[in-house]
């Protein structure tokens, strides 16, 4: 069965099938930040009469649709006919495409380049541009999409690969793509589809024995819908694993004094996608001190996610209680890994007039490139 076919048949089992109980809209994580929650059935009843070709979305249907944040913690959600609430939620969007109400004929980085050029020098801007196809190295490095609007980051991350000493061939994420674009999520999945293929194909022509994704939604689209429907030969590993393999290859001259808090991505975490891998690397990192927050590991909070293009306020609320929680641990630093997380949380932290933030906000990469010596400045100011 194909990706196409999946949704498909998803459709037709959620128009046929639902018996109305409301699960995937009570289960949903973002409802705790809505000004108020919707109402299970009745939502579930608008979303059917919707997808079924009656009028809508109704405010409360499209109010669930747009509070999405993309955590994936919606795949654990108890439906009686195995359908979960981010797919129903990519289903209203292919609906509402089919009626001239979304476009899927959209820019794919509308901002990146530009982000990227301006925070680059020519000759880092070719480099973080440029296929490299390395018909030796047994590692392809793929970065992502989203990250190019922080070239710093990704930059990091290359410099860190560079120190673990194994060649690696590159898939620069303006020209690949999981599928996880606005025009993936919007419901266009046979382009996801062709995305994923583009991607994957390249690795395997490559003959390489392990991929490594700096991206968390890369690796969540990797397990929630890759895996399903394409043999993945190679291994598959985020750079925190990368790092973890070869950490005694990396030199921290240094000590690091600095009292953490770590802020996960909430899709791997909540997927149970190497759940430990980054808190191993920082805590390798001399003088470095780890204070978890209320809500971590498993049980772990979102920044917002995805949420920000759709329903700011959602995701202020979310961002805006992570940074408290933040802030009870008494550390002086809060450690993001997705360079979303980092981008939602530090604009936050600036945004928020609350009294005794006493933490700044900085990224794996650059955390670990800081100790290494190595680290090129926060672009985010």
């Amino acid at each position: 069965m194909t990706l196409p076919e999946y949704y498909a048949r998803a459709e037709e089992k959620l128009k046929n099938g639902c018996t109305g109980c409301g699960n995937c809209v009570s289960g949903c994580r973002a409802a705790e930040y809505m000004p108020s929650a919707p109402e299970p059935r009745r939502t579930q009843k608008d979303i059917l009469e919707f997808l079924r070709g009656g009028e809508g979305p109704s405010e409360a249907a499209g109010l669930k649709a747009a509070s999405c944040m993309r955590c994936y913690g919606c795949l654990d959600v108890q439906c009686p006919i195995g359908i979960n609430s981010l797919q129903i939620n990519e289903l209203i969007a292919r609906e509402m495409h089919r009626r001239g109400k979304l476009e899927w004929d959209i820019p794919l980085y509308p901002v990146h380049e530009g982000l990227a050029r301006q925070g680059t020098t020519e000759e880092e801007y070719r480099r973080i541009t440029t296929p490299v196809a390395d018909g030796k190295a047994a590692c392809l490095f793929f970065p992502g999409c989203n990250v190019y609007k922080q070239p710093d980051k990704l930059l990091n991350a290359l410099t860190i690969l560079d120190a673990t000493g194994e060649a690696y061939s590159f898939a620069p994420g303006m020209l690949y793509c999981c599928g996880s674009s606005p025009r993936g999520v919007r419901g266009d999945v046979e382009w996801a589809r062709q995305a994923a293929e583009k991607l994957f194909a390249f690795a395997e022509d490559l003959k390489i024995k392990k991929m490594i994704f700096w991206c968390p939604t890369c690796m969540s689209v990797l397990q929630d819908r890759i895996r399903p429907f394409r043999h993945i030969p190679f291994a598959c590993v985020s750079l925190s694993g990368h790092m973890l393999e070869h950490m005694g290859r990396l030199r921290f001259p240094h000590a690091l004094p600095r009292r953490i808090t770590y802020h996960e991505p909430c899709k791997n975490a909540y997927m149970g996608i190497e759940p430990e891998s980054a808190r191993r690397v920082l805590l390798s990192i001399p003088g470095t001190e780890l204070l978890e927050m209320k809500r971590h590991g498993k049980n772990t909070a979102c920044c917002g996610g995805a949420a920000a293009g759709s329903n700011p306020e959602v995701a202020g609320r979310a961002a805006l209680r992570r940074l408290r929680e933040a802030r009870a641990t008494g550390a002086d630093t809060l450690v993001t890994l997705c360079h979303n997380c980092h981008l939602l949380l530090k604009s936050a932290l600036k945004k928020q007039r609350e009294p005794d933030w006493h933490f700044s906000v900085e990224n794996f990469s650059t955390y670990v490139a800081g100790a290494m010596g190595l680290a090129r400045p926060d672009s985010l100011t």
